[in-house]
Parts: structure tokens; C-alpha cells; sequence
């Protein structure tokens, strides 16, 4: 049953009552998606805005189609309940189209530009900040938790055990976070291998 069927007023159309809901929360929408635009704003341009927006509107419309209005809590607002699962599901698809965008853009700059990675001085920069620099292009790519690993395993060396205690995973999941890391670093490995 979509939301709408919950946010109308008596008898009125359900198109009518989509567009009410979609304009009561216009701002919450061009909020979630100028956040994730500016997360990504070195790889986009301004007609990428429009396509983010309508994504955001479709992902709207697809939270308010799935909406399920009997898994509510009796003591949650529906509206409320609605608003968060709207907002994972907008922020879902901005993340799928933006991830697909920068991998689309970086493999387009690699065509475009055979240098190597530049490489700063030792002297000038800590080692800590040489290694951020030449994984800047890649961060966008990767999830939460393996920007995580990055940041415990190769800035603070810690241990595989110790990053799971740390953030209450098995040390299993640890190891996948590395091998999809691996994959998803792979062309940064190769240029560096090059380099040598």
C-alpha cells in the first residue's frame, strides 16, 4: 500500500496527494542530493545536478510505491517512518549512480592522462600524507568500512583482529573488506608498479 493511500485526505485522488507530499518535502530532496553532489562536485558538472534531482524523484516515488504501512511501529509516527525510508532509498540510488559516474569519469582521465602518479618529496610531506595524496582519486569508490580498514590497517597498523574488535565484526568480514579493497585499488597498483 503506498504512503499515499495514508497521507491523503478523504477522497482525494492519490496523484493529488503525491504531488502534496512530494512539494511538503521538495527541501528535504534538494537537500539529500546537493549533499551528495558536493561529496562528488570535482567529478560533475551542472547538468549532472538534474540527473542526480531526478533520480532522487524517482527514488521518492519508488519509497512511497514500497512503502508498508503495517510493519509500523504502533508507537512511531508513520509519516516520520516514511521520511527515513524515503531518504535511505533516495541516498541508495544517488550513491549507485554517483559511484558508477566516478568510475565512468576516472577510467576516462586514465585514457586521457599516461602519467604516473605524482609522487611528493619525503622530505616535505609526512609519509601519512604522501600515502592520502596518491589515494585521493580512489576514495570516493570505496564503502565506509573500507575506508575504515584503509585508515586503521595502513595509517594506524593495526591488526586484522584488532580492527574487528574494534568495530564488533568477525575477523572474516575484516578480510573481505581487504579483498574487495584489492579489486577496487587494482589500477592504482599497477600504475605504481609501472612507476617503478
Amino acid at each position: 500500500m503506498p504512503f499515499t493511500d495514508y497521507f491523503a485526505a478523504p477522497f482525494e485522488p492519490e496523484c493529488y496527494a503525491f504531488e502534496r507530499l512530494m512539494e511538503k518535502y521538495e527541501p528535504k530532496i534538494r537537500k539529500t542530493v546537493t549533499r551528495y553532489a558536493n561529496m562528488y562536485k570535482q567529478y560533475l558538472c551542472l547538468a549532472d545536478y538534474d540527473d542526480l534531482l531526478q533520480i532522487a524523484y524517482t527514488a521518492f516515488s519508488e519509497a512511497n510505491d514500497k512503502f508498508d504501512l503495517t510493519k509500523v511501529a504502533p508507537d512511531k509516527t508513520p509519516e516520520n517512518v516514511f521520511i527515513a525510508f524515503a531518504t535511505r532509498t533516495m541516498e541508495g540510488r544517488l550513491s549507485d549512480y554517483l559511484r558508477k559516474h566516478y568510475k565512468n569519469r576516472s577510467r576516462e582521465s586514465y585514457d586521457r592522462d599516461d602519467s604516473a602518479y605524482d609522487i611528493p618529496d619525503e622530505a616535505t610531506e609526512s609519509l601519512n600524507m604522501q600515502m592520502l595524496r596518491i589515494l585521493q582519486d580512489h576514495l570516493p569508490t570505496l564503502s565506509p568500512r573500507e575506508a575504515l580498514y584503509i585508515k586503521l590497517s595502513v595509517f594506524h597498523d593495526w591488526s586484522t583482529q584488532q580492527i574487528a574488535e574494534a568495530v564488533h565484526v568477525s575477523e572474516h568480514t575484516v578480510r573481505s573488506w581487504k579483498k574487495t579493497l584489492r579489486k577496487k585499488l587494482a589500477p592504482l597498483r599497477d600504475e605504481m608498479k609501472k612507476r617503478k
